[in-house]
């Protein structure tokens, strides 16, 4: 054995979690729906914060909410033990109901609804659940409304705001490290406050400067329109752009339809991307395929896509692989900073 390889083995034994099998490798967690996939890269990187950003009552939460059911089921199939997902609730406004409907496990068994009073002790909590190394996924609501220990005991209120964003730079530098050593995912919620800046096209999110360099992910979520039947309102249409990835191509959009009941129907936006990609092509109201013919419509393919699953299955398995890679469309992906949001 050469010096280096003894001195690394002496250091790995100090800090058993120095180096490890497959380092730099992304795991993902493929979701329910193609366009979330499109968006993260053919899938949700695990062992990463991704940050959630965007006006009130867009869908950061119940996006979030949503990702966080998919880890529940997909996460104890690489990883047995990590069955539970922790909620971080500064804002005091989680439904179980709600969440139950998106589509998470509430049960005890492999949920956790926790309500910390301050940014210094949800970071000691979250800290140690970590480290049980049975957390699939943290959903943190809200950096926007986390206030630092100082804040909560200062009765004349005279300590600034600014002392939350430096509480959690801490936080996160030390739960970055951890979230990556256990394979444990994050999903960071922040609000977004007017931009005084003199030339700002733009509005600042919460939560710091320090996020913006841990989150591998950054996505603006805006709500477009709400899905509705004669008598309720049964899900949203939502647009998530993409402002960094660290971890794929970045800033693409996708527009989802997120149903209450059910999550996201795969069969439209797999339909979307067959089209998009010119695996069908596309002429007038036909669409041809060298194999599988022509049809008149969309109603028409995708029926005939559901009634043949074999060569659907092949389909989704070629739209997928366009995910990872950049394509085409991509050429003309523009940082959202550089301008104006609709």
């Amino acid at each position: 054995m050469s010096d280096l390889s003894k001195t690394l083995s002496s250091f790995k034994k100090k800090y058993p979690k120095l180096t490890r099998e497959n380092s730099g490798q992304i795991t993902r967690i493929k979701t329910p729906s193609p366009q979330m996939n499109y968006l993260f890269g053919g899938g949700v990187p695990v062992g990463r914060i991704h940050n959630f950003k965007g006006p009130f009552s867009g869908g950061k939460s119940v996006i979030s909410t949503y990702l966080g059911s998919v880890f529940q089921r997909e996460i104890p199939l690489i990883y047995p033990k990590k069955k539970y997902v922790a909620y971080i609730d500064f804002e005091r406004t989680f439904s179980e109901e709600f969440a139950n409907e998106v589509g998470l496990d509430t049960s005890e068994d492999c949920f956790i609804h926790l309500l910390p009073d301050d940014i210094e002790s949800a970071a000691e909590v979250m800290s140690e659940l970590i480290k049980t190394d049975q957390l699939a996924a943290i959903i943190f609501d809200s950096d926007g409304m986390a206030p630092s220990r100082a804040m909560l005991e200062d009765p004349a209120g005279n300590v600034a705001f600014g002392g939350a964003a430096r509480a959690i730079s801490p936080l996160l530098k030390k739960v970055n490290i951890l979230l990556a050593n256990y394979d444990t995912t994050m999903f960071w919620i922040s609000q977004e406050r007017v931009n005084m800046q003199v030339g700002a096209h733009l509005p600042s999110q919460t939560g710091g400067e320090t996020l913006k360099f841990a989150a591998s992910t950054i996505n603006r979520v805006t709500k477009l329109d709400v899905i509705k039947t004669a008598d309720e309102t049964i899900g949203q249409t939502i647009r998530i752009r993409n402002y960094k990835n660290k971890t794929s191509v970045p800033f693409r959009d996708a527009i989802v339809n997120l149903y209450y009941k059910g999550g996201f129907r795969p069969e439209e936006e797999y339909l979307e991307f067959i089209i998009k990609f010119g695996i069908f092509q596309q002429g007038g109201a036909w669409y041809s395929h060298p194999e599988y013919g022509k049809f008149n419509g969309r109603a028409k393919l995708q029926e005939w896509l559901n009634q043949n699953p074999k060569e659907y299955a092949k389909l989704r398995e070629q739209v997928d692989s366009y995910f990872t890679h950049e394509t085409m469309f991509d050429a003309g992906n523009m940082d959202p900073n550089l301008r104006s949001e609709e």
